[in-house]
């Protein structure tokens, strides 16, 4: 029996959406996503107000929310992170109640505790049928992996798939299979993929980058990580990248091969996948073209769910407990080790914590790269602004100068002398901060309001760090 409704609207209607109840949709579309307005004027069609949403996350393409925040229609969210539009937003206190903030690991975990319940999971598709099987990878729309549809679809009490590209049943091959779908609706456009890489995702061609890269891959082969079998993951940022085609002219020179990669699949590690370098590519988000191509014709390529990924209470722990070394980005890190992915030096929500600590947490060798400075702001800081990741979790932090390690951590110690013997410039972090400041000066501190906006939980959903209000 065809599950298609006449309009979103309808299929809202059926599914018995109320005021008060919480939505999910997915950001895999990122800069490109069309989906959240729609589905944001579908529900105000209907005078359905008070909503929470429970997206993965927010991202440029989720801007168009602005006004349906404003009116009412979405008072709160639980998310991974806002947008710097929508972080403006929140941090003013025109969202009506505290947001939730959580790890790409921690939703799916509270999702299967029930800390998230959601009455109605949006699941954009790129290709769909009338029963409502459905992928990411068919379609003009095509984005790559379903992997955070994947677990919504799960818990969610009912499922709506909406999509630009209605196939002749049955779709192959199917991402979501029609037993966990409950409507259909065929919309004009879901997005454009092409907003999907927010930025070149290439290795940098900056002098300063290099730099860094040069340092963080002689880290990693020095650390002993780098070996036959070893699972990685390196993230988009264009340090990250730059560190993956270093590694990957050692793994050339030793003759290795990884065992898998994963998180958002770039089309470097695509290109090492392809080469031989890495046997498996663990696919949650694919991150460009290239990805979402490869999704489709390598058997090696395996899309796998948010909850799969990096939840903490996946049956037989999550894939990235595998992991022997990851590559990570911050906008800061102070000197306990504790890291900032969430806020800028001035306190403003512009990202979100994505799979920063799961990947922390799981590796084990967590590597932070990062320019010492940027502009008049130091990287290191006394105490970082907001904690995305906990120094716990965080054993090398690389910048131009040098490599501070954790030795708060055990073996780390151990692992400095082999650095240091390797001819790596180990420097101490507190050393490494005086160098910054020398050239940014001490930053007086942030003049923040009183009032709680935004909650951090980490993965085992304690709360780590609270979000407070702008002052103008």
């Amino acid at each position: 029996m065809s599950k298609v409704a006449a309009s979103l609207a309808e299929a809202i209607r059926l599914c018995g959406l109320e005021d008060g109840m919480t939505v999910s949709f997915h950001h895999c579309l990122r800069g490109g996503d069309a989906a959240s307005g729609l589905i944001a004027e579908a529900i105000r069609s209907l005078g359905i107000r008070n909503l929470t949403a429970a997206p993965s996350s927010l991202s440029g393409g989720n801007d168009v929310l602005i006004p349906y925040i404003e009116d009412g229609t979405f008072t709160k969210f639980q998310t991974s992170g806002f947008s710097p539009a929508l972080g403006q937003l929140l941090q003013a206190g025109r969202i009506r109640e505290v947001c939730e903030l959580r790890t790409h690991g921690g939703r799916p975990a509270a999702l299967k505790t029930g800390e998230i319940k959601i009455d109605v999971a949006f699941v954009a598709a790129a290709s769909a049928d009338r029963n409502g099987n459905c992928n990411g990878i068919g379609g003009r729309s095509a984005f790559g992996s379903m992997g955070y549809s994947l677990t919504d679809v799960r818990y969610a009490k009912k499922v709506i798939v909406l999509t630009d590209h209605l196939s002749p049943f049955p779709v192959f091959p199917v991402s979501i299979d029609q037993s966990l779908v409950d409507y259909v609706v065929q919309v004009e456009s879901i997005g454009d993929p092409a907003g999907i890489a927010t930025g070149a995702m290439r290795p940098s061609s900056s002098p300063l980058n290099a730099r860094i890269a040069e340092l963080a891959a002689k880290a990693i082969i020095h650390s002993g990580c780098l070996r036959e079998g070893m699972a990685m993951q390196t993230g988009s940022g264009k340090i990250s990248l730059s560190v993956a085609a270093r590694l990957e002219e050692e793994m050339k020179r030793q003759g290795i091969a990884g065992s898998y990669a994963m998180g958002g699949i770039t089309a470097m590690l695509v290109h090492m996948h392809e080469e031989g370098l890495i046997r498996t590519l663990y696919d949650t988000q694919s991150f460009d073209q290239t990805a979402i191509a490869s999704l489709a014709r390598n058997p090696g390529h395996v899309e796998v769910s948010a909850e799969a990924y990096a939840s903490p209470l996946a049956k037989g722990g999550p894939i990235v407990n595998g992991l022997d070394f990851v590559i990570l980005g911050a906008t800061e890190i102070d000197t306990d080790f504790n890291v900032n992915v969430i806020t800028d030096s001035n306190g403003r929500v512009i990202s979100g914590a994505g799979g920063h600590g799961d990947t922390a947490e799981g590796a084990s060798l967590t590597v932070i790269t990062a320019p010492l400075y940027r502009n008049k702001y130091p990287a290191i800081l006394d105490r970082v602004t907001t904690i995305a990741t906990p120094g716990r979790f965080v054993d090398l932090f690389v910048c131009q100068e040098g490599v501070a390690v954790n030795t708060a951590i055990p073996g780390n110690r151990e692992l400095a002398l082999r650095l240091a013997d390797a001819g790596v410039p180990v420097r101490d972090i507190h050393d490494l901060q005086r160098a910054a400041e020398r050239f940014t000066g001490k930053l007086p501190p942030l003049k923040r309001g009183s009032k709680t906006v935004g909650r951090v939980y980490w993965r085992d959903g304690s709360v780590i760090d609270e979000i407070k209000n702008t002052i103008e």
